[in-house]
């Protein structure tokens, strides 16, 4: 009885090794050259500094924050300017009764135009003072006005006593023209203010609930 059972487990070794010996044998090409893992390698690192980079560009943004600012908070303030100017008629004897009002008109209007250059971009003065002696001898000075004025309406050319004309002009200038124009500071932060500066002014908090 122990003899068929012991011929039995020796042919099952025996097939079992020359089927082991039987398998083939993987060629050295297939094996990955040392090239080919250093390239894998330098991959894997590389991803992962991308992926450490983006991390950290992302976290270093600032969040943005979302307001609800109401429009009349960053609509510019609009003043009106007016300017009044006045013509005379000439009374050269070649012009016509048409000639010398139309000039008187026009004169007008050139000087509103001036009174309105002069509340918008200010006077150049030029004075000129003598003193001899502790006295003043001589006292002169010059206005001088040089700007552009664009945007400016006729309101109204209206007739006036002794052939004279009055004409009136006007003009819409926001209000951060003349703070920024005129305010004799140097500190210039006080001229402008930041969004949390804003929102802490005009409540944003209590606006978006409302919404």
């Amino acid at each position: 009885m122990k003899q068929p059972i012991l011929i039995a487990t020796t042919l099952a070794a025996g097939l079992s090794l020359i089927g082991c010996s039987q398998q083939p044998v993987q060629p050295a090409s297939a094996q990955p050259s040392d090239r080919e893992i250093q390239q894998q390698i330098n991959a894997a690192v590389d991803k992962r500094m991308q992926a450490i980079e983006a991390e950290q560009a992302k976290s270093a943004q600032p969040e943005q924050k979302m307001y609800q600012v109401p429009r009349s908070a960053v609509e510019p303030e609009l003043i009106k300017v007016s300017g009044v100017g006045y013509g005379a008629e000439s009374t050269y004897e070649g012009f016509t009764d048409g000639q010398r009002r139309l000039m008187a008109i026009r004169s007008a209007k050139l000087d509103a135009y001036r009174s309105l250059a002069e509340q918008l971009n200010g006077i150049k003065i030029d004075s000129n003072t003598t003193i001899a002696t502790l006295t003043a001898r001589n006292d002169s000075f010059r206005a001088r006005v040089n700007s552009m004025v664009r945007g400016a309406r006729v309101v109204s050319v209206t007739p006036m006593a002794d052939q004279n004309y009055e004409t009136v002009l006007e003009v819409y200038i926001d209000r951060s023209f003349f703070e920024k124009a005129f305010v004799y500071s140097s500190n210039e932060e006080k001229l402008s203010m930041t969004t949390e500066e804003l929102c802490d002014q005009i409540n944003c908090n209590a606006l978006s609930r409302k919404r």
